[in-house]
């Protein structure tokens, strides 16, 4: 009867799996093929926009009322720079890069200082005062100004063409259009009159940007017919949001006048790879999509998913492990555009040239089909793909296979039952007990084996019993030793050295060629100490030192040890932080803080001795039978020798932070006898922050 109940589970799981295996064939096949065809179909449309904008480039970079535009321009710039400049431009200015930077820092990070965004030339401050910041119009309708009305060559020649290039912007569809003059790198004139209007971008706040690349790429290569553009960036004049650059120099005989470029909108490339939103009447369904990945592994076309749903969007961003300060300047800028990383095995084929069908799992951790290509776009190596979760495609499959298994179930379920009524007296025992078992070599002691004779086999079930109760007995004994053991060994050393040391390792030691150290001297303690109760004294002392190490936490400071009174701690240690020093110090003013708590809290009077050195240390376990985690070298002794310069309740740091320091917080150079004997020279922080 068993054979016979094998043989026949046999042959139905055989014909559900040729089935099977057919079907999903086809219809991989068939979405393969649909794939392919959007992707062609969508790298075709994408190819031919930007054919488009390059050949409306290339015309408007032959254009005489261009040249003419440049040449005007140019004179208008320069005549501007004998101008005087109102009294109200400085002021005036200075708030609008208030606002500015504002917005720009809630987008992206920034160094929130208006030199390094304030124009430098008497050109640009004038132009951008007149056109931007007196300018009536609200922000986003700068370019509605015709004329400033101020009486200069440039404002008339402002009034001739910029209706015309505002024709051009909207009619074929770019962002923006600027007019630069080449050899000295001036930005003459714009059509909206961003941050960048007027700046130089040889020189300039943005001369770094991939607008100034292209800026001298073309005065590299006038002699070019052919625009040159650059790949999308964060551009900071557009509040950080993505953009990218179309160019060409205008000529005139031997005389380069200078160049005309274009701001490439985003949207267009997205209306392409979206369909404008029309997914399912494209044959992609409820989570199919087509995107463009640039060399960097960088998203250069919008995600789907962010489109339909940006917040659960960035909660799995993060969940899948991405950057939490990229998922939130992504939902502030509203795109995926240059900060979703998409490096798939099908992104890396196609930047190296190849074309195909894989299944994969894609950027968001979702297992896909995925048509893949490569697509140069005038000079830029892209990846173009087209994909599809893999639920989707064999959703009508796995009902097939769901109905196809509940039907096997229900007969295996009748067969083997029949069996059972048959053969259950015989082998109940003797499975109840194999089952207890496979319990116990999976670790659950917790249930019985329970059979209800007086056999040989309730016996053994006794006996196994009893054995399984005294290995649970065993088992949490050894566990709660070890958790002890673990709590005692973290007391002492950090984590990682720790697990190092449960492996069995011997001289654990490391150079660390750049960390923060604290050394904190608990001035007044030892007076405490000497005149109170020690359970007292021993109560205060690890209150501190409690509070320490909480606030140590938070900044992921590491406390090496505390010996008496002092406290040894470093930041950058195990795990490199480029911000190692601020992350300590900020620490170092938290502690000061919250003793002025704690000694409100236990009525006493103590101050704190810190001294705070970065440099090159040597970590390791010292001793091999009672060891100890240590730090030593020059940093370490330079660390403790500032516990006896200066005043109690100070912040003394050395020269390698305060460089680190100087542009945010006041300090003041120390030099007496003490700090002589520290090789590196001895700051003390004036407990104020630079405004």
């Amino acid at each position: 009867m068993l054979i016979m109940l094998i043989v026949s589970l046999l042959s139905a799981l055989s014909i559900i799996a040729v089935s099977q295996y057919n079907g999903r064939a086809a219809i991989t096949e068939q979405v393969s093929k649909h794939l392919t065809s959007v992707r062609a179909s969508k790298k075709n449309q994408v190819e031919t926009y930007f054919n488009n904008i390059t050949g409306v480039v290339e015309v408007l970079g032959t254009n005489p009322s261009v040249a003419e535009a440049l040449r005007d321009f140019k004179q208008g710039f320069r005549d501007l720079s004998k101008t005087t400049l109102n009294s109200e431009c400085s002021s005036a200015l200075s708030q609008h890069y208030d606002s500015f930077l504002d917005k720009l820092s809630e987008n992206i990070e920034i160094k929130y200082n208006q030199e390094l965004f304030y124009p430098t030339s008497t050109e640009a401050c004038y132009l951008q005062f007149e056109y931007i910041v007196d300018n009536t119009y609200p922000s986003g309708e700068k370019y509605k100004l015709q004329d400033a009305n101020d009486n200069t060559t440039y404002s008339t020649i402002h009034g001739q063409y910029h209706e015309y290039f505002t024709d051009l912007i909207e009619r074929f569809g770019f962002y923006d259009l600027f007019l630069v003059d080449l050899e000295e790198g001036d930005i003459l004139y714009s059509v909206y009159k961003e941050t960048d209007f007027a700046t130089n971008l040889y020189s300039g706040p943005y001369r770094e940007s991939n607008l100034a690349e292209l800026a001298k790429k073309l005065r590299k290569n006038r002699d070019q017919v052919k625009p040159t553009m650059v790949d999308y960036e964060l551009y900071r004049p557009s509040f950080g949001a993505p953009a990218a650059f179309v160019g060409v120099a205008v000529t005139s005989g031997i005389e380069t006048l200078g160049a005309i470029i274009f701001q490439l909108p985003v949207d267009k490339i997205n209306n392409i790879m979206t369909g404008e939103g029309n997914w399912q009447e494209e044959g992609l369904g409820e989570s199919g999509e087509t995107f463009l990945v640039g060399d960097d592994y960088l998203m250069r076309s919008i995600s789907r998913f962010f489109v339909q749903d940006s917040s659960n969007y960035s909660s799995a961003m993060i969940g899948a492990g991405m950057d939490e300060d990229d998922v939130k300047k992504m939902f502030r800028l509203g795109t995926t555009i240059n900060f979703q990383k998409v490096k798939t095995e099908t992104v890396q084929a196609a930047l190296k040239g190849d074309s195909g069908v894989q299944t994969i799992e894609d950027y968001r951790g979702e297992e896909v089909i995925s048509a893949y290509a490569p697509v140069q776009l005038n000079g830029l190596n892209y990846a173009i793909l087209s994909e599809i979760d893999s639920a989707e495609a064999y959703g009508s499959l796995n009902k097939f296979q769901k109905w196809n298994f509940i039907t096997l179930f229900l007969s295996i379920l009748l067969a083997t039952f029949l069996a059972m009524l048959l053969a259950n007296r015989f082998i109940q025992p003797i499975d109840e007990i194999h089952r207890g078992v496979l319990r116990a070599d999976d670790g659950d002691f917790d249930q019985p084996i329970i059979i209800d004779s007086k056999d040989e086999l309730g016996a053994l079930a006794t006996s196994f019993n009893g054995m399984v109760q005294h290995i649970k007995e065993n088992e949490t004994e050894i566990q709660k030793q070890a958790d002890e053991n673990d709590r005692i060994l973290g007391n002492f050393v950090p984590t990682e050295i720790a697990k190092e040391l449960k492996k069995g390792s011997v001289n654990i030691a490391d150079t660390h060629p750049n960390v923060s150290i604290i050394v904190i001297d608990l001035v007044g303690f030892s007076a405490i100490n000497a005149s109170s109760d020690a359970k007292k004294a021993i109560n205060l002392l690890n209150s501190v030192i409690d509070a320490f190490d909480e606030v140590a936490s938070k900044y992921g400071v590491t406390k090496i040890r505390t010996v008496g009174d002092t406290y040894f701690a470093s930041c950058g240690l195990r795990t490199a932080k480029l911000d190692h020093a601020h992350k300590i110090f900020d620490f170092a003013r938290e502690a000061r803080q919250l003793l002025n708590q704690l000694n409100i809290n236990f009525r006493v009077d103590l101050s704190l001795h810190i001294g705070i050195h970065s440099g090159p240390v040597t970590a390791g376990i010292v001793g091999t039978k009672k060891y100890s985690y240590d730090l030593w070298g020059p940093t370490v002794i330079n660390a403790y020798k500032m516990m006896n310069i200066g005043d109690d309740g100070k912040i003394y740091v050395t020269q390698e932070v305060y460089e680190k320091l100087e542009s945010e917080y006041q300090f003041r150079k120390l030099e007496n006898e003490q700090t002589a004997l520290i090789t590196s020279p001895v700051w003390e922080y004036l407990d104020q922050k630079i405004s």
